[in-house]
């Protein structure tokens, strides 16, 4: 285990960030969102712990690292599979919600961790939490969650999977202003949203696995339509949700 960190915390000074898949642009602006909400002291001291790395590069690293085998073990920690009917909860260990919970957590008490661990924890908390609002990474075992689910899109042959990581999201040219706006929360709701946890947001994310998959294999605009705004809302909720976090664990240093 130790071996392993040592070569993540390498990785982070050697590894080059050529970005890659919710796709490249779905994390990116997950990251932006969040980033938007945090004031001026919290931006500060979140971006001396990324130390040179910028948050669209903080939000990618865990996808961009899957070329390297070294990093194979860090592969089921993007994603979690139940059968269908199943309870959605935290199980050990290897996996998405297991892991976003750990981190989420020991960023809490981040002071007792050194500055490049914490770059770690930082990247595995903007990727993650972008991971987990997309409905697939909480899908079924049976075909992978989406990827072994063949579809037709725009004319040409891909799987469901990659449809909500990059497809609709290319297909649209999906920005950042169109997710800012995706919803209007009051503070309720903000509330609500704020007060969930990684299991809630993997529920919720499962919750949309049935309209996701009642579909003929070839794709029509208003199944692309529909699923467009769900992916926009996902990923404004996946950054604000981000920036809450931000928020809750650098608060005390930046007062």
């Amino acid at each position: 285990m130790k071996q392993l960190i040592l070569v993540m915390l390498l990785s982070l000074i050697l590894f080059p960030t050529n970005v890659k898949a919710w796709g490249e642009k779905g994390h990116q602006l997950v990251a932006e969102i969040a980033f938007k909400q945090l004031d001026k002291k919290t931006k500060k001291i979140l971006l001396s712990y990324l130390d040179g790395m910028s948050i669209e590069e903080a939000s990618t690293w865990m996808d961009d690292i899957k070329k390297d085998h070294a990093y194979d073990k860090l592969k089921p920690l993007h994603y979690v599979n139940f059968d269908k009917g199943t309870v959605v909860k935290d199980t050990c260990c290897d996996n998405i919600i297991h892991t976003l919970t750990e981190t989420i957590n020991d960023l809490k008490h981040y002071k007792d961790f050194s500055k490049a661990e914490i770059k770690i924890k930082l990247c595995y908390l903007f990727h993650l939490i972008g991971d987990i609002h997309q409905p697939l990474h909480v899908g079924y075992g049976s075909d992978k969650g989406g990827n072994s689910f063949q579809v037709n899109f725009n004319g040409k042959g891909t799987n469901l999977h990659g449809l909500f990581d990059y497809g609709i999201i290319e297909y649209k040219n999906l920005k950042l202003k169109d997710c800012l706006k995706a919803k209007k929360y009051n503070s309720k709701e903000l509330e609500d949203l704020n007060n969930s946890n990684v299991v809630d947001w993997a529920k919720e994310s499962r919750s949309y696995l049935d309209e996701i998959y009642t579909t003929t294999t070839k794709i029509d605009v208003m199944y692309t339509d529909a699923n467009y705004t769900l992916i926009k809302n996902q990923i404004q909720k996946a950054g604000l949700r981000l920036a809450k976090i931000l928020e809750d664990t650098f608060k005390e240093k930046s007062n």
